[in-house]
């Protein structure tokens, strides 16, 4: 671990305040399946009022069964393996934008089919964008199964693994069989899961029924879970960072205890999203230091727990691309890298996750590179410290031709592919082009040349043929 938020001592009294809050409060669980379940397994259950209080040495058992690294699969076959106390840190976009920023015009509209694939796409060009999720939700198809158009979309237009909502048992469902006909079939998407289903909680301690529903199928199929636990300090949470702290995790130790009930094999990944209150707006801040300390003091508690977490980072509230979106993406995408979290997901949004930007999305694989490059940390070996080199070279200097240097500069330096570190003479003579349209420059030359996966046409037909059966139980 890089960055101590909480000592110790501090993070077993959360472990303690959390196993307290489980065993006297409880959580609410839709189904009398479920809460039956709970109640064989040592649960206090309540079935009029579907609330189970789960004992301690039941949240401790399961914790120590949750599987300490998670595979995600691309297309390709290459996995990531998310486990903690790693050095590799990796980055994701987020969902769910209802507008785009359109550059070229520069005008907020609402966003579409053909907008989600573009970002979809140019994510799939960009190598600190490791995992996909749906980025957007496209106005322009019945919104009764936007979700599975936006699992359309994005299986269409990306290598990566990809993650999206699940708000039903149908749309988990529909998910699983349209990523099976990618792979070739479920047995195949059980051993190299190409998706995560992305579940939330309704803070505080609540599963609603069809979210829950969804949340039981997916685990039931062995896919990978994003379960999102987002309380909003002040609102639904305390207002104190621990106390939102507690409860976030709380929530997400609940999803744990149940999903190792209903499969010994589930994986799941706890995804933090914990956020403030601006008391004077009345807004949720995703740009501010506490969004970003919330997530490094989560990543410690899940380390404790030598679990893998997902959490929210290199997000904004800034509703252009200026200086305050390039502050808070910075800030929230570094501490969050520095606590621990083994995914971080914020790329390609801005405006508090309203609204998405082809150019952001660039600027933030720029960011990612950085905070990546930053969490490897320094390695100190006797070829790194090169004491023989600085010896032999003496007062003189002159390290730039020496083989040792032409060697290690790769590996040890990050280099910038839009950011600009010219001489301000050579910038300024050849335009003074500013990030934002440097960003836009890069979005034109991806999109203009990167491809697709590759889909047969059957594939392809058998996909919009899901979609199209989910659009005909909707309109019964």
């Amino acid at each position: 671990m890089l960055l101590n938020i909480l000592s110790k001592n501090e993070i077993y009294n959360v472990h303690l305040s959390c196993l307290e809050i489980l065993e006297f409060v409880g959580v609410k669980v839709p189904s009398v399946k479920m809460l039956k379940m709970l109640s064989d397994a040592g649960a206090e259950v309540d079935l009029k009022e579907q609330i189970a209080k789960i004992p301690s040495y039941l949240v401790e058992e399961m914790i120590k069964k949750v599987p300490h690294k998670v595979a995600l699969y691309d297309r390709e076959g290459m996995k990531i393996d998310v486990k903690p106390k790693s050095k590799e840190v990796f980055f994701g976009t987020v969902g769910f934008a209802t507008r785009i920023l359109d550059f070229e015009k520069g005008e907020y509209r609402s966003l579409r089919s053909e907008d989600l694939a573009r970002l979809t796409l140019l994510a799939d060009a960009l190598e600190n964008m490791d995992v996909y999720m749906t980025t957007g939700s496209p106005s322009d198809v019945p919104l009764e199964i936007v979700d599975r158009y936006m699992w359309l979309i994005s299986l269409m237009n990306t290598r990566k693994h990809v993650v999206n909502e699940a708000n039903h048992r149908e749309g988990a469902l529909d998910a699983i069989k349209m990523a099976s006909e990618i792979v070739g079939g479920f047995e195949e998407l059980k051993e190299k899961p190409i998706i995560s289903i992305l579940i939330s909680i309704t803070s505080p301690f609540r599963y609603d029924k069809p979210t829950f529903e969804a949340f039981l199928e997916a685990v039931k199929a062995d896919i990978p879970v994003y379960v999102n636990s987002g309380p909003l300090a002040g609102a639904n949470s305390p207002v104190t960072l621990a106390g939102t702290l507690t409860l976030n995790v709380t929530e997400l130790l609940s999803s744990i205890v149940i999903s190792r009930l209903i499969n010994k094999r589930s994986r799941i990944l706890p995804a933090s999203w914990a956020r403030t209150m601006d008391m004077r707006e009345g807004s949720a801040v995703l740009g501010g230091p506490e969004f970003a300390l919330l997530h490094a003091a989560f990543a410690q508690v899940m380390d404790y727990y030598n679990i893998p977490c997902v959490a929210g980072g290199i997000l904004s509230d800034a509703k252009a691309l200026d200086v305050q979106v390039g502050s808070e993406k910075t800030l929230t995408a570094l501490i969050p890298v520095l606590g621990g979290v083994n995914i971080v997901h914020g790329m390609g949004l801005i405006a508090s996750e309203n609204l998405a930007s082809l150019e952001q999305l660039v600027i933030d694989n720029e960011i990612a590179g950085m905070a990546k490059r930053i969490r490897k940390g320094i390695d100190v070996n006797e070829e790194t410290l090169a004491t023989d080199l600085i010896r032999k070279t003496g007062l003189t200097g002159g390290f730039f031709k020496e083989k040792h240097t032409l060697m290690h500069f790769k590996s040890q330096l990050w280099f910038p592919k839009v950011f600009d570190r010219r001489i301000l003479d050579a910038w300024l003579s050849e335009g003074a082009v500013t990030i934002d349209q440097k960003a836009h420059k890069e979005v034109e030359k991806i999109i203009s040349t990167h491809k697709p996966p590759e889909i047969s046409k059957e594939t392809e037909e058998k996909l919009m043929e899901i979609v199209k059966e989910a659009e005909g139980r909707s309109v019964k």
